[in-house]
C-alpha cells in the first residue's frame, strides 16, 4: 500500500458514531425486511448452485453466485434504496445508514482484501464509497453471514465495525424479539384505553 493512501486515510474525519440501541430504533421498520431479503437470497442461491456440479465450478463460483443473489434480493425488497459505488461496490442506503454485504470471519469481521478503502470502512473514516463526496458521514454497517460445517449459509447479522473491531451486532433473534415487544405494546394499547374510559365514566357518574 502506498504512503499516499495511508496519509489520505489518516487525515480524514470520522463518520457519525452510532450505538446499538440507536440503530435498532432508527431501522426498526427495515431490519425485519433485511433478514427476509437474506432468506430470499439463500433460497435463490440454493436453487441455482445445484445447477452446476462441483467439478465444473470455477474458483470463487459460490461466493460470486451468493453475492449476485444477495444483490438481487435487496433490489427486490428495497427497489429505490440501492446503488453501486466505487469499484462496483453494492450499497444499500436507508435512513442515513449505508449497508454493505459480506461474508464474516469467526470474529464477526468482514472478509475483505486489505486496501486503503477497506481500512477506511473498518475504521468508519469519511472517505466516500461513491464517485462523489455524497453521504460520506453516514455510519457504515455490514450485513454479514457465515457458512456452517456443511457449507450451508447461516448466522446472518448486522455488524458495526470501528477501529478495526466489531463493536456490536444485531441478529435475527434480536429483530424478532424487538418485533414481538413492539407488537405486544401495540396490542395492549386498546385495553389500556378501555380501562381509562371505564374509569372516567365511573368518576363522572359518581360526581354527577
Amino acid at each position: 500500500m502506498s504512503t499516499k493512501v495511508l496519509i489520505s486515510i489518516e487525515n480524514v474525519y470520522k463518520r457519525r458514531l452510532v450505538s446499538l440501541q440507536e440503530c435498532k430504533h432508527d431501522l426498526k421498520a427495515e431490519l425485519p425486511i433485511l433478514f427476509q431479503a437474506f432468506e430470499r437470497a439463500k433460497d435463490l442461491y440454493n436453487t441455482e448452485i445445484v445447477l452446476t456440479p462441483p467439478i465444473a465450478r470455477c474458483r470463487g463460483h459460490e461466493a460470486m453466485l451468493l453475492n449476485s443473489k444477495m444483490i438481487q434480493a435487496i433490489q427486490e425488497f428495497f427497489p429505490d434504496k440501492w446503488r453501486f459505488g466505487k469499484y462496483k461496490r453494492f450499497t444499500l442506503r436507508i435512513r442515513g445508514y449505508q449497508i454493505l454485504f459480506k461474508k464474516l470471519d469467526s470474529k464477526n469481521r468482514p472478509m475483505n482484501i486489505p486496501t486503503g478503502l477497506s481500512m477506511a470502512i473498518n475504521n468508519q473514516h469519511s472517505l466516500s464509497l461513491f464517485n462523489d463526496n455524497t453521504f460520506k458521514y453516514e455510519p457504515l454497517l455490514f450485513f454479514g453471514y457465515r457458512k456452517d460445517k456443511l457449507g450451508r449459509l447461516s448466522d446472518p447479522k448486522i455488524v458495526y465495525i470501528d477501529e478495526g473491531r466489531m463493536k456490536w451486532t444485531i441478529d435475527a433473534y434480536d429483530v424478532s424479539t424487538q418485533f414481538v415487544q413492539s407488537s405486544s405494546l401495540k396490542s395492549v394499547s386498546p385495553a389500556i384505553a378501555k380501562v381509562k374510559a371505564v374509569k372516567h365514566a365511573s368518576e363522572t357518574k359518581t360526581t354527577g
